[in-house]
């Protein structure tokens, strides 16, 4: 609002009290702003419309908030309130759109035909929705024509003269006037259909225009929230931090010295003392399990963090993205610990952890945010370092979902750490291979590629950062291959024979399969403390099994695959289910990690009561193919030659396994189908966890913490207003999904329905839930 000017008492919100053109100021400045801090590998004018098709785009996205509907909506009371809200006339989006299209237009009128009038259309239309394909977007009917006619004539004259005038002098291009929207509406019809031409000549390889569509729908409704929920922009907090704060914390660990230490400590160094090209965009870290691959890649990423600062003057946000939760609960500790080693409290614009089950709190050295402020910062990413599950990441640049998308601006100019990159769907490695690419070469973006298994990816693009020679010196662990017969369980068992001193630790494919062989150990060894874990037992318990695990040597550990990446547990001796090679590789880093002795895996191949494989039931029946092929040539395989046969094993994927899911999406991109309703495959169908089963949550209350929590959530049907009660529910969220888990719809032990998740309670535990194994399941096979 221009100084000397009266407000148009049009009002955007009423919680607190904004003046419209207030908050179409601000949004389309904070807009600009985002835009204009970024480093883009871009010519200057693309930048440029960017930028003005943001600001513009920000100016315009609530405009439909000014017609008499929804100005009457937003005062009425609340049963009335409840009444308009699902009106047509109230909606004020298509409207909106239809003014910021044609001030987009008007401002490129002198530089050709271009997109940016219709990016901003979608943008402003959708900035409460998710994306679809937009050639449903250009089709508008007869009744949305006269529905924006009625709009527009209810707004009064007298108020939007006032609100135009404020708009022009806050720095739009248009003094908007009634009769000019009605012109607008009446030529959109011709104008989506001359769009429409242009859409269908869009080359479906091309993906540029993906991204940018991405990029001003994101920064449209990122810099929206900001202004509605925080008030205003937070100044970013400062990490002056370097690879040196990396080898401080390391010296204060004081590791014993010794074989294994003195190779990661070299593997470290050789991997820090590369010389770096900020022209190089991806890097690789591809080094054996426990190597200390996680504070090699951060000192990594530090370092390039400070050389991006030296040349743009800008620190790059750091993205740690894993594939599980117990990983990120693991090294999210690791990155705590580094920080408060170097006296910097990890406070939430300093580092910030995000999954579904954050807890919604987020504090700064001088200030604690709440309820929806708390929520909408995590979820914006605003800090530092963040630390987050392969979904939260994938999703924020391959998605049509208007909550994961608006984090895409955050992801351009970050360093990005991908660890355990192996644990992505091998379906899905092209179509991330190709957005990564394009990210990273138009956008300043920078990969980190961590693991010990690393997929063919990025041949030509990619920096490798340490020396293969690390696979031919460790020589830790045997791996036995015994899959020329398959065996039963039991069959397993007697097969098998214990050392005295020795630990040992079974893998499985299911939670089914992990549940009986358990049985059947504790049945031969009923005074032997055996831990199990397995996803139908509690977060909480599995959290407390893993840290126990850790701090003594247990004689025997039931499991499925969930400890096979990144879990830091070790065994003298591993039994693993039949699986592709990478899962078996990994699953031999859970053995002897620290070099103590020579380890020992053994490959062993399991079937059910039915002949058939557990693993055909998870994993694809090609991977599992050339798993086979590769591995009965050999009797055994020593560590040493891991990294020979995976790279066999990568090479037959990239030649026999059919992209078919990566090409089809990618064609989605490069066509802009988001969301299709005919079902054609979509943008929307990239799903990186694929549920085989339809599951329910099950509320397990296992103790006196979580019979307060059941109570907690049973109160809050109590609160009748929706956002009262999502705030209340967050504050306890996080703890309350620690007893949550996840079972098969089918089972034939259903626990009762009560207020939307199955309800275990401390009296019929018995009935339901064993306090080793967890939920009964019974009449299906439990998928891990």
């Amino acid at each position: 609002m221009v100084k000397g000017l009266s407000f148009s008492e049009l009002y955007s919100h009423l919680d607190p009290k904004k003046f419209l053109e207030e908050h179409l100021k601000n949004v389309a400045l904070l807009a600009a702003e985002i835009i204009e801090s970024k480093i883009f590998n871009l010519p200057e004018e693309k930048k440029d419309k960017i930028k003005k098709t943001c600001f513009i785009s920000g100016i315009c996205h609530d405009l439909g908030k000014s017609t008499a509907y929804f100005q009457n909506y937003l005062f009425a009371d609340e049963k009335e309130k409840n009444k308009l809200k699902n009106q047509k006339e109230t909606k004020h989006g298509l409207l909106s759109a239809v003014i910021s299209f044609f001030a987009v237009k008007e401002e490129f009128k002198n530089e050709g035909e271009n997109l940016f009038p219709f990016i901003s259309y979608l943008a402003v239309k959708k900035h409460h929705g998710n994306l679809k394909d937009v050639m449903e977007e250009v089709v508008i009917s007869e009744k949305e024509l006269e529905l924006l006619k009625n709009q527009a004539k209810s707004i009064d004259d007298k108020k939007f003269e006032i609100l135009a005038t404020n708009l022009k002098e806050c720095g739009f291009n248009i003094l908007l006037t009634k009769s000019l929207v009605f012109r607008w509406i009446e030529d959109l019809p011709g104008e989506l259909r001359r769009i429409k031409m242009k859409l269908r000549d869009l080359d479906s390889n091309d993906f540029s225009l993906y991204l940018t569509v991405n990029l001003i729908y994101s920064t449209l409704i990122d810099a929206d929230k900001t202004d509605v929920v925080v008030g205003e922009k937070r100044e970013s907090a400062s990490l002056e931090f370097d690879e040196q704060n990396v080898v401080i914390y390391k010296k204060s660990k004081s590791f014993p010295k010794n074989t294994i230490n003195s190779l990661r400590e070299e593997a470290f160094n050789d991997v820090l003392n590369n010389e770096m090209d900020l022209n190089n965009k991806i890097y690789s870290i591809n080094l054996p399990t426990g190597m200390g691959k996680t504070l090699t890649s951060l000192a990594f990423a530090f370092k390039l963090r400070k050389k991006y600062f030296d040349r743009y003057g800008v620190k790059p946000r750091i993205i740690y993205a894993l594939p599980f939760l117990s990983i990120i609960e693991q090294n999210g500790k690791i990155i705590e610990e580094l920080l408060i080693t170097n006296s910097i409290h990890p406070y939430s614009d300093i580092f910030l952890k995000h999954h579904h089950l954050t807890e919604i709190s987020y504090i700064t050295e001088k200030e604690e945010y709440e309820g929806d402020k708390a929520e909408f910062l995590i979820e914006s990413w605003d800090s530092q370092i963040i630390i987050t599950t392969f979904v939260q990441f994938f999703n924020a640049i391959i998605s049509n979902k208007n909550s994961a998308l608006r984090r895409f601006n955050k992801v351009l100019n970050s360093i990005i750490i991908i660890d355990e990159i192996q644990a992505i769907p091998v379906k899905y490695l092209k179509l991330i291979e190709k957005i990564i690419l394009e990210l990273v070469e138009k956008f300043n973006t920078y990969v980190i590629i961590s693991s010990a298994t690393t997929p063919i990816l990025f041949e030509n693009k990619i920096s490798r950062l340490n020396k293969e020679r690390y696979f031919k010196i460790l020589d830790r662990v045997k791996m036995n291959i015994n899959i020329d017969k398959k065996l039963g369980l039991k069959e397993l068992l007697e097969n098998l024979t214990f050392e005295k001193e020795k630990s040992y630790l079974f893998i499985f494919n299911t939670i089914k399969c992990a549940r009986e062989f358990y049985g059947l150990l504790k049945q031969k060894f009923p005074k032997e403390e055996i831990e199990y874990l397995s996803t139908h037992v509690t977060p909480k318990e599995r959290l407390e099994r893993i840290e126990k695990i850790k701090r003594k040597k247990i004689k025997f550990a039931v499991t499925t695959q969930l400890v096979e990446a990144g879990v830091d547990i070790d065994f003298d001796v591993v039994y693993r289910d039949f699986a592709p090679l990478d899962s078996l590789i990994q699953s031999a880093g859970r053995c002897n990690r620290n070099n103590t002795n020579t380890g020992e895996v053994n490959l062993v191949y399991l079937q059910d009561d039915n002949s058939r494989s557990f693993a055909s039931y998870i994993y694809d029946s090609i991977l599992l193919e050339i798993t086979l092929e590769i591995l009965k040539k050999y009797v055994s395989v020593s560590e040493k030659e891991f990294n020979e046969i995976l790279k066999k094993y990568y090479s037959e994927v990239s030649n026999r396994k059919s992209f078919r899911e990566s090409d089809e999406i990618l064609r989605a991109v490069g066509l802009l189908n988001y969301e299709n309703s005919e079902g054609a495959i979509s943008i929307s169908d990239f799903k990186l966890i694929e549920e085989d089963l339809p599951k329910m949550e099950v509320f397990v209350e296992i103790d006196d913490e979580s019979k307060k929590l059941w109570e907690d959530y049973v109160q809050l049907k109590n609160i009748k207003n929706i956002f009262e009660r999502r705030e209340k529910f967050n504050k306890f969220k996080s703890d309350f999904y620690k007893y949550v888990i996840s079972i098969p719809l089918k089972t034939e032990n259903m626990p009762p329905i009560v207020e939307g998740f199955g309800y275990i309670n401390k009296n019929s535990l018995r009935q339901y839930y064993d306090n080793v194994t967890g939920f009964k399941c019974e009449g299906e096979v439990a998928i891990w």
